[in-house]
């Protein structure tokens, strides 16, 4: 089972090492959400 610590280090969509952070999001209670871009792709996700 997958722990929730469990951080990418490279964009999902194109492998690329590089991310940029835009963005965070405060979470009541847990921990807060960082938003990633790939600027390789654009692809955007979350942490």
């Amino acid at each position: 089972m997958a722990t929730k610590s469990f951080q990418l280090r490279c964009c999902p969509e194109c492998g690329s090492d590089d991310r940029n952070r835009v963005g965070t999001d405060a979470v009541p209670g847990g921990t807060d959400w960082r938003y990633f871009e790939c600027p390789s792709c654009g692809y955007e996700w979350r942490e």
